[in-house]
């Protein structure tokens, strides 16, 4: 509303000033000025009338609640009025004509644009026709010929350049939708693993240190939980990096499947991840984590002909109230290596600090 009403409030300085020129036309005698004050009135009458059903509220029930385009065709016509009634001063209503379509062709669509363009060069062209046929200040036939070329001249380049500017805000809207998916892109680059989409070790780091102080904050149950893919070097040995890649991405398409949404992955480096299991009992995260491990087991990655299948091992710690987040992240390596030492394909938990 404040921004419609500012808009209003500077049409409506636009129009008492053309307003006030006229009276001083008047005023200062020159020849053939018309009934300047009843034209002033019904202008003054149409801004009153705009101004309520804005401030009202009326207009919002219309697609142009500013009333941009149903204001600026009552100006042109308030302007093209103001033209046959000034008469020998009749040339300083053009350029108040040019102000008008400067203050408001950059509010309205391209179609409105041109519609303004045509009824204004149709309003003017009655309007200069209207007063050849009777006006009575002598002026020659050629000077309103040469009224009719600046109005041309006028329309056009308000137009061309209200195009050519809506061209550069496009433009400019494009690049910056471009610039937001590239930032976008950095930023996904910047915080996940590039092969597996899975978040990566130094975003991880961030998270780890705002979910405990979380928990510690809220003193809500936080795991953490390593994650390493046994016996993955048989894998590249036997069938390749590539296939090893491919095993590397089903296995994260495998665990975010299995975890809750409200979980974090991350690859923590090679074939080892970590998981961030927010507000999870250890009831609960085991059981989520023994849902990893048996559809890991489940999943068979075909490359080049062959098939085969991996297990994972799983190391699972419980954060403790002002501890570090290493700290815990360590006695999850230690659960870790007692997992792959009791035979692998297993969850282990240490619960002591």
């Amino acid at each position: 509303m404040r921004i419609r009403t500012s808009q209003f409030v500077l049409a409506a300085l636009l129009m008492l000033a053309s307003i006030s020129v006229l009276f001083f036309m008047k005023v200062t005698g020159i020849e053939g000025v018309g009934n300047v004050r009843d034209w002033a009135i019904i202008c003054i009458t149409g801004l009153i009338i705009v101004f309520g059903l804005i401030r009202s509220g009326y207009s919002l029930r219309w697609s142009d609640p500013s009333m941009a385009f149903v204001q600026m065709l009552s100006a042109i016509a308030c302007n093209a009025a103001a033209f046959a009634l000034a008469g020998n001063g009749r040339g300083v209503t053009l350029p108040l004509l040019a102000v008008i379509l400067m203050f408001g062709m950059f509010g309205l669509s391209m179609r409105q644009v041109i519609s303004v363009a045509i009824y204004a060069l149709v309003l003017f062209g009655v309007t200069i026709l209207f007063v050849v046929k009777y006006a009575s200040t002598g002026e020659p036939l050629a000077l309103y010929g040469a009224y009719f070329l600046m109005v041309v001249v006028v329309l056009s380049s308000s137009t061309f350049l209200t195009w050519r500017l809506r061209q550069m805000r496009e433009h400019m809207r494009s690049q910056k939708n471009q610039l937001s998916v590239a930032l976008e892109k950095i930023q996904l680059t910047a915080n996940h693993d590039e092969l597996t989409g899975a978040i990566n070790r130094r975003h991880m780091l961030e998270l780890l240190s705002r979910e405990t102080q979380r928990s510690s904050r809220s003193e809500s149950p936080l795991l953490i939980a390593m994650l390493d893919i046994d016996y993955f070097k048989r894998v590249n040995d036997t069938y390749g990096h590539q296939a090893g890649d491919l095993a590397l991405q089903k296995f994260v398409q495998t665990v975010q499947a299995s975890i809750r949404t409200s979980d974090i992955l991350a690859r923590w480096g090679g074939e080892e991840f970590l998981i961030i299991m927010p507000d999870a009992e250890l009831d609960i995260g085991m059981s989520g984590l023994e849902r990893v491990r048996v559809q890991v087991a489940e999943q068979v990655v075909t490359f080049a002909g062959s098939s085969f299948s991996f297990t994972v091992s799983i190391g699972v710690a419980q954060y403790h109230k002002g501890e570090s987040f290493e700290k815990t992240v360590i006695r999850a390596d230690q659960a870790l290596y007692a997992a792959k030492a009791q035979g692998r394909n297993q969850i282990v938990c240490v619960k002591d600090a």
